[in-house]
């Protein structure tokens, strides 16, 4: 991206040079990628305590600091649709203190040691994650270890944190993209899919929550036999045992069975376009893609290329052709979205609401020449060039290496998955993405979701008769 940059800026300069000697040509040249220095993945270890909960520790020595993510099986997934938030409230509402210490208490103690105190959850999974300097760390992990075991959740801090969670939801639903997103979602996978429904919840579902219903859904789902205590850092195996058994060790509580839900995608013979409205938008929202591969399919490693070819950096194909030849958008890019049995890949803009059908036409255009043209080699090799590149950089933090190994435990995929990923970017051929793209994606059978203002952009868009033209509510409900 850098390179591109100073590229432009030199070119901003040929005019004048040119003036002065018409015959200078400046040429950029990519140099050609070394091959990556080998990856060690740091020692893992793996065990058990008497209570059930699983402890993986990843020995990171170079500086004196430890993180802990403790993960626990209770994400949005697991929860029934009328309930859709809970597992997201739940989490937002561990930090708010608990039976021995008060909400400010609690984050005045961890602020005071300089630990990073974290919580969350989304559709795989719920989240505690405190990182300290290694002569502080088991304090800010026993006050972690509080607040997920034994939270109060005061009454007032439930209506408060559940008000916040509502007026977020609908602060997103006033925007062109947040409309996007959401109906993307709700429009390539089916009705009954927890991945058609936000992880975060709706104000409608938001609203009928209660703090019992956070309470039982802790008691069910907070259990040591449902959770990982993932420790990254300064840390051995023996220290890491004691640590998570002084501070996890008194948990219990039986584990819930947990069925997998499936996350089947709607039927798509044809193109659908899904249209929401947002009256005097000035641009417009564009999601086209399709559902995708889960992230434990064989295929991942081969899709993320391929979506780095179509738009995982500045020079990739949707940006240069939406914003850099057009001038249509300030930025346009694809996403691969692996999860647990299913995903999505999509193209995803916003763009001046008169350029709404040609930037539609357009990214169509780019899934067709995925699957009917060769990448060239320069420019796979600038694709996976990126993703071996960026990969170090990804990794070389205690945090960042924890979110990688995070990814592995809820997908189920081998601890030392990481060992070789580079070397398997790097191996994808030209043809391994033409066969993945013929495999993965049907142009002609494709989710185009566009939020924007429909009396401008409706009658553009029918009139590329891409497919079938339907528009929604922005809750989902289709009106015509």
């Amino acid at each position: 991206m850098n390179r591109t940059l100073l590229t432009l800026a030199a070119a901003a300069l040929l005019p004048a040079a040119a003036s002065a000697q018409r015959d200078v040509r400046i040429v950029a040249q990519q140099p050609a990628l070394g091959t990556p220095n080998p990856y060690r993945l740091p020692p893992v270890e793996d065990f058990r305590l008497q209570n059930g909960m699983r402890v993986v520790v990843v020995r990171q020595a170079s500086m004196p600091l430890v993180t802990a993510r403790l993960i626990v099986d209770a994400g949005a997934e697991h929860e029934p649709a009328a309930q859709n938030g809970l597992a997201v409230l739940t989490a937002s509402l561990l930090p708010e203190g608990t039976a021995q210490v008060s909400g400010p208490e609690l984050a005045e103690r961890m602020e005071r040691m300089g630990a990073q105190f974290q919580t969350g959850a989304g559709q795989n999974l719920a989240f505690v994650s405190v990182t300290a300097l290694k002569p502080v760390f088991a304090e800010a992990l026993g006050l972690a270890a509080d607040a997920v075991t034994s939270p109060a959740v005061p009454e007032g801090d439930f209506e408060r944190v559940r008000q916040q969670a509502i007026t977020s939801y609908v602060s997103n639903q006033a925007t062109a993209e947040g409309l996007g997103t959401e109906t993307f979602w709700r429009a390539v996978f089916a009705p009954e899919a927890p991945y058609a429904r936000p992880a975060s919840g709706t104000a409608a579902t938001l609203g009928a929550l209660t703090r019992d219903d956070v309470l039982g859904w802790h008691r069910r789902m907070y259990v040591p036999g449902n959770a990982t205590l993932l420790l990254v850092g300064d840390v051995t195996a023996d220290e890491a045992r004691r640590l998570a058994q002084d501070a996890f060790g008194g948990w219990s509580g039986a584990a819930p069975r947990l069925a997998r839900t499936a996350n089947a995608a709607r039927p798509v013979q044809r193109t659908r376009v899904v249209l929401v409205d947002r009256p005097g938008s000035v641009q417009s929202a564009i999601r086209i893609g399709m559902a995708a591969a889960g992230a434990e399919d064989p295929d991942v490693v081969r899709l993320q290329v391929l979506t780095q070819v179509l738009g995982g950096a500045f020079n990739a194909r949707i940006n240069q052709n939406l914003r850099e030849r057009h001038g249509w958008t300030y930025g346009a890019f694809a996403n691969f979205n692996p999860l647990r049995g299913a995903g999505t890949l999509l193209i995803s803009s916003s763009v001046r609401t008169n350029a709404t059908d040609s930037a539609v036409a357009e990214s169509v255009r780019e899934f067709g020449r995925l699957v009917d043209e060769a990448v060239p080699g320069e420019e796979l090799t600038s694709a996976t060039g990126n993703l071996v590149g960026s990969f170090p950089t990804s990794v070389q933090t205690v945090q960042g290496l924890a979110q990688r190994m995070q990814s592995l435990l809820v997908w189920g995929l081998p601890l030392d998955y990481y060992g070789t990923y580079r070397e398997r970017l790097s191996a994808v051929s030209a043809a391994d993405v033409g066969t993945v793209g013929r495999a993965r994606i049907n142009p002609g059978a494709l989710v185009i979701v566009v939020a924007g203002d429909l009396a401008q952009i409706e009658a553009p868009l029918r009139a590329l008769n891409l497919g079938d033209v339907e528009v929604w509510s922005p809750v989902g409900e289709r009106l015509r």
